[in-house]
């Protein structure tokens, strides 16, 4: 195998072509994401139906007479009412947590329904028994009737096996309509390769095979060499690349470190491969059954993912409330100390590359980005970012909100809409993003954020470098703790202004 890939295209034509892809699996993704939304929606409504039901057919029964015991609005006079609340609440909650933690509502992944069904009874008795455990320390729970509740677990069981069987044939429809079809490009003509092509035409999980890449292009079904690759990609939307070659490791590391950038899903058949550390995951590729190791790019994906994100909408919708009046204010001191809006509205690079609106305070006159031409030649940093210590477009007022960092407030607003998140890289500029290496590409695996490790570590006098490798170390070692710490230690940063400008 030749290890040579083709040479790099220029920065803006990687910049484009990497957020095309961005934008077109996320619109996909949308639509996966409603029609499971719809599905999950229906399923818990039907458990919340199920327990009304049995809790009328055997407790209400109890307490009213058989003309009223399905009149709900008496239900309130039942003494037990709170008892079986607080049960079904505590349930459901458990039940959700654990299916989640296991990704069971991932849309990328596909599983047997037995082995899901396996799975949603194994989570109804965890949650059953912990519920029991914790209403007991609160409740009295011999209340509870024993038939309503093991009769409520064995219909949650069914009902949610109903329920993916009805995902996986709502999934199926989609496959079908090509509205959920992802296509495939497997690198080796092999035997392993022709394997899985083979294993991938006897599956129903929505793969369209594009070919296959093999510097032997005489092979059945190559479609063009190894060094083709990025072309390739592009010109078939390519969603998984699987690589049947470990054994040629520059070659494996080259295609690693050049198409990282790329939002496509990289999956390596294990066929005496070693080179396995923290950025990958086993998978044992029940849709193919086939195991790969999938890339893994952070620990910020599933369960802490949501949760980043939970923390981002109600700590941004929370800042935004209190800082209101500080928002009013700096916004008269901007309009009484130099003509232009109140809001500097600039073009960014998002997660992926997508591209998106960022806003801030206007801290500069109101042609700064024209007068930006003739201060290149004073850039004080190095790689691709602008930055001068005394920039003579910076207004009087402006240079107090960029020391304080106030002028980076409006951001709140980009993080409540998902655009941002309170912590991460921060985002480039595109004529930046044209310039990154490979290396560079790493941080747009995350949201960017309004603050992050780079800021608490010495915000401008880092060089571009030092900033880079911040950003990276935060997204591969991504922690509940390391965010907790970022964030108390931006406080005093931003009091002291040290290192902004």
């Amino acid at each position: 195998m030749n290890a040579n890939l083709s040479a790099q295209p220029s920065g803006t034509r990687e910049l484009r072509l990497a957020g095309r892809l961005a934008t077109r699996k996320s619109r996909l993704k949308s639509l996966l994401q409603l029609a499971q939304g719809i599905i999950v929606g229906l399923e818990y409504t039907t458990y919340l139906i199920t327990f009304v039901l049995l809790f009328a057919w055997k407790v209400a029964a109890e307490h009213l007479t058989a003309a009223f015991r399905w009149h709900v609005w008496r239900w309130p006079d039942i003494p037990v009412i709170d008892d079986y609340a607080l049960f079904l609440g505590v349930f459901l909650l458990l039940y959700w947590y654990l299916l989640y933690q296991k990704q069971f509502y991932d849309i990328a992944r596909e599983r047997p329904l037995s082995e899901e069904t396996v799975a949603i009874a194994r989570a109804v008795a965890l949650a059953f028994l912990i519920t029991i455990g914790l209403t007991f320390l609160v409740k009295n729970t011999m209340i509870y009737s024993r038939l309503m509740m093991v009769s409520f677990a064995i219909l949650t069981v069914l009902e949610g096996g109903l329920f993916r069987y009805l995902r996986k044939l709502a999934f199926f429809r989609l496959k079908t309509r090509g509205l959920h079809k992802q296509n495939v490009l497997i690198i080796g003509a092999g035997r392993v390769g022709k394997s899985l092509l083979q294993r991938m035409s006897e599956s129903h999980a929505g793969y369209r095979f594009v070919g296959f890449l093999d510097d032997d292009v005489s092979k059945d079904g190559v479609i063009g060499r190894i060094a083709d690759l990025e072309t390739i990609i592009h010109r078939n939307d390519v969603d998984i690349i699987y690589i049947t070659i470990p054994s040629e490791r520059e070659l494996v590391h080259s295609i690693l470190q050049r198409f990282y950038k790329y939002d496509v899903d990289i999956r390596i058949i294990p066929e005496h491969y070693d080179h396995a550390g923290t950025v990958f995951e086993y998978c044992e590729g029940k849709d193919l059954d086939y195991p790969y190791l999938q890339l893994v790019k952070t620990p910020l994906r599933g369960f802490n993912l949501l949760l980043k994100r939970t923390m981002d909408i109600v700590g941004a919708s929370f800042a935004i409330v209190l800082l209101s009046p500080l928002f009013a204010l700096i916004a008269l001191l901007i309009k009484l100390d130099s003509p232009g809006p109140v809001l500097f509205k600039q073009k960014r690079i998002g997660k992926n590359g997508v591209p998106f609106q960022m806003y801030k305070f206007r801290s500069m006159v109101h042609d700064a980005e024209v007068r930006k031409k003739k201060l290149k030649k004073f850039n004080e940093m190095n790689g691709p970012v602008f930055k001068i210590r005394l920039d003579p477009r910076v207004t009087r007022v402006g240079a107090f909100l960029r020391k304080y960092s106030l002028d980076e407030l409006p951001q709140l607003f980009n993080v409540v809409v998902g655009q941002m998140s309170l912590i991460g890289p921060r985002p480039p500029l595109p004529e930046e993003v044209a310039r990154y290496s490979d290396h560079h590409w790493r941080r747009l695996d995350v949201r960017p954020g309004m603050t992050g490790l780079w800021q608490v570590s010495g915000r401008s006098n880092l060089s571009f470098e030092e900033w880079t490798d911040l950003d990276i170390q935060y997204i591969e070692r991504w922690s509940i703790g390391l965010e907790l710490r970022i964030l108390i230690r931006t406080i005093p940063v931003v009091i002291k202004g040290k290192g902004a400008y």
